[in-house]
């Protein structure tokens, strides 16, 4: 078995509504969205990273943190579940209404948004 040791990792329940997909994150309730998963889970990444850019920019942890409704945390473990249960048994039909995803942000990517100047100081009342 292989185990892998991240900095940060945010869980994303991915779905599809009115022809579109979304990808929402659970720890801070931001939403991407796409004509196709991997949009939408480029899109949630990357608003991740500024959110977490702009809150060690201000230096105030409690920006990082809001989760999402409760509904949308079990709607992931039972996305989780299904997932789990088509793993070990592909034969089974199984309904899934949703992807349990994890979005893994490594110590060498946090260390790279510390370094970045996404946040202008210069601009920081306008952000405010």
């Amino acid at each position: 078995m292989e185990t892998h040791a991240y900095k940060v990792q945010v869980r994303a329940l991915v779905y599809k509504e009115d022809g579109r997909y979304f990808a929402r994150s659970l720890e801070m309730d931001l939403v991407g969205n796409g004509a196709s998963e991997v949009e939408a889970l480029h899109q949630l990444q990357s608003l991740i990273e500024n959110h977490i850019s702009f809150a060690l920019f201000k230096n105030d942890e409690s920006l990082i943190l809001f989760p999402a409704e409760r509904e949308y945390f079990d709607r992931w473990e039972k996305a989780q579940q299904a997932q789990l249960r088509n793993g070990l048994f592909p034969d089974a039909a199984v309904k899934m209404h949703g992807k349990a995803v994890f979005i893994k942000i490594t110590k060498e990517e946090l260390d790279k948004l510390r370094k970045s100047h996404r946040f202008d100081p210069m601009t920081e009342s306008a952000l405010a």
